[in-house]
């Protein structure tokens, strides 16, 4: 009998940890391969594992509701064996509380009697930690988001020895900033010079108790883009290429039930695919480009952004652009993107055009691609054409890109080549 692994992949760039949130199958059940089993939540989203093979779940190796480093095993699918009978359990063995095999081996190799460990797991359930626990050997692991964890680890804090106050005794990140603004370095060992930036630094703290003034709290998606765009921002050399197209032609041959955002993502992948240098990555000081394009699409979420990567964009005609873009795009917005969706991103377009006040705009770039097309409005301007003042449907295309690796003929060529892509789109249409 064979088995398959359920992992915790990376859902992101620089993720470490996610949060397993619930099991959605149990040991026992049927699945077929793709079929939800999990959800997990990332510093950026909650998705849903799926199964990676048909089978039966075998074993589920870690509880719900707990932080999970990225790569651990999660469960095991065994191969389903259809001439076989299913087991019988008799009503000893279903009064008997669940065990992981990890804590089943741990407890073997220990000498740990399990009748008299108590399971902190889902529904009684007896852990690798519970069993380590009795041993003496290491405490359960401390209860914290992603982010939090990473907090704890920039100022060097243990989390075992912080007391959390969430749920379940989560450490929130109110716990250790808690413990942050208690740390201070003895007056002995303090210089004037520090003195002095200490005085500077007390009069930039916010001031405690100002009328009509509330602390937001920042949420653990807009902590994680923080930190994301603030590198690409440090990192990489942005500049920014601008121009002005015509839509108005295009958009008047536009079938019915598709709109000017969908024209754009299919331009975009068709230009991308003359402009191979634009569709790349630029990772640890290697360059790569792409054969495929994989369309990352910004689409603004409650508590920030998303970019969903539409896999494979230059496989899909027009009309299933706009079918795959619309599902993509509700499902960023309702929390259930797939695991594929989440990453592998070449390229990406945020568009800003649905409102009509925002003319242009620029973008920072989404690591570790090199470029990133910013949309401003389609809306009626003047324009000169053939000597004559004419009002035509224009949109103002920005393109930032990363300068260690793209020169600004290539960012300018890549705007020619969309424009000509936008009339020759015009002709097949008329």
């Amino acid at each position: 009998m064979s088995y398959s692994d359920i992992v915790l992949p990376n859902l992101g760039f620089g993720m470490e940890e996610g949060q397993l949130l619930a099991w959605l199958k149990k040991p026992g059940d049927m699945v077929r391969k793709g079929e939800a089993v999990a959800e997990v939540e990332s510093d950026k989203a909650t998705v849903e594992l799926e199964a990676v093979a048909d089978g039966i779940i075998d074993s589920i190796l870690v509880p719900a509701n707990q932080p999970v480093a990225v790569g651990t095993v999660l469960a095991r699918i065994r191969s389903a064996d259809e001439s076989s009978s299913p087991p019988v359990v008799s009503a000893s063995e279903e009064r008997a509380p669940r065990i992981s095999p990890i804590a089943q081996r741990l407890a073997r190799e220990k000498g740990v009697d399990l009748s008299n460990v108590l399971g902190s797991g889902s529904n009684g359930r007896i852990t690798q930690e519970d069993v380590q626990a009795v041993i003496g050997g290491s405490t359960r692991k401390p209860l914290a988001a992603p982010a939090v964890r990473k907090l704890a680890r920039d100022h060097q804090i243990d989390l075992s020895t912080v007391v959390g106050t969430g749920l379940d005794g989560h450490i929130r990140r109110e716990d250790v900033e808690a413990i942050l603004n208690t740390l201070s370095v003895p007056e002995t060992e303090v210089s004037p010079l520090a003195k002095g930036l200490s005085s500077l630094a007390t009069l930039s703290r916010p001031e405690e108790n100002v009328d009509g003034r509330r602390e937001v709290p920042i949420s653990t998606m807009r902590q994680a883009i923080a930190r994301r765009l603030s590198q690409s921002a440090t990192e990489s050399p942005h500049f920014y290429t601008t121009a002005e197209l015509d839509f108005t032609d295009a958009m008047a041959a536009l079938p019915e039930g598709i709109g000017v955002n969908t024209l754009i993502l299919y331009l975009t992948v068709k230009t991308l695919l003359k402009q191979k240098q634009l569709n790349a990555t630029y990772e640890n000081g290697h360059l790569f480009q792409y054969d495929h394009v994989n369309l990352a699409v910004a689409v603004a979420v409650k508590d920030g952004l998303l970019t969903p990567v539409l896999q494979h964009a230059d496989d899909y005609s027009l009309s299933g652009l706009a079918s795959r873009s619309r599902e993509i795009i509700e499902r960023a917005r309702s929390g259930k993107l797939k695991l594929d969706e989440m990453s592998g991103g070449t390229f990406t377009v945020s568009n800003l055009g649905i409102i009509k006040q925002i003319d242009r705009f620029t973008a920072i770039i989404n690591p570790p691609q090199v470029a990133i097309l910013a949309v401003g409005a389609a809306k009626p301007r003047p324009v000169v054409m053939n000597g004559g003042l004419h009002i035509r449907t224009t949109a103002h295309l920005t393109l930032s890109a990363d300068h260690r690796v793209i020169d600004g003929m290539v960012a300018a060529g890549f705007l020619e080549a969309f424009d000509a892509e936008l009339h020759e789109f015009e002709r097949t249409l008329r």
